[in-house]
């Protein structure tokens, strides 16, 4: 699938109270250590979440995904959001090359999700960057054919997203496009996440 748009972030798009009251719920929740689509795996992913479902926080996001979905381009057919990730990088925690959606269609109790895919992939900043260093955003790219380049640079591109670590920043984003968080090398980097699903691509 070509994009005109890989991603599509608002800086500083939430105010820093609204931040605050969204790290409050998060903290309030018993945080576990992360797992992958494929289950526990800390050589891949290392860090915290608790999981959200507050009402409020929907009504905050989804106007900047169905936003940035049409002024993007990329005008995916979704109709739910899973619950939200709040996720807690400490000193050592990082998450490696991934994608939010894997070939297999979701597999829930929840009807609205169950035999769905992940649509869009949207993440909160809510840790003042002066708080933490490391923990960079990054995308990947393949740009071309891998048999015909002469280097890994000519078929894959790293972009780090600098705006990513100013708080209250939303990036969204295809949830097939990979991406990974950097080690967090002082303090700690809270976030949060979230998916739109909808009927699979055709």
């Amino acid at each position: 699938m070509i994009l005109r748009h890989n991603y599509y972030y608002y800086k500083k798009a939430i105010p820093i109270p609204t931040c605050e009251k969204i790290l409050e719920a998060g903290r309030k929740r018993i945080a576990k250590q992360a797992t992958t689509l494929a289950g526990l795996d800390t050589t891949e992913r290392n860090c915290k979440t608790a999981w959200l479902t507050d009402r409020w926080i929907y009504d905050i996001i989804n106007p900047f995904i169905h936003v940035a979905n049409k002024k993007a381009g990329w005008n995916f057919q979704f109709d739910w959001n899973e619950s939200c990730q709040f996720t807690i990088y400490e000193k050592g925690h990082y998450y490696e090359w991934h994608t939010d959606q894997e070939p297999d269609l979701l597999k829930s109790n929840n009807k609205n999700i169950d035999g769905k895919t992940r649509k869009l992939s949207l993440t909160l900043q809510l840790t003042d960057k002066t708080k933490y260093e490391g923990g960079d955003f990054q995308f990947m790219w393949i740009l071309g054919d891998k048999k015909e380049a002469k280097d890994k640079k000519d078929f894959v591109k790293i972009t780090t997203v600098d705006d990513a670590k100013d708080i209250g920043t939303i990036i969204i984003f295809p949830s097939f496009i990979f991406h990974r968080v950097l080690p967090i090398t002082k303090g700690k980097r809270e976030s949060l996440v979230n998916w739109t699903v909808g009927k699979q691509f055709i």
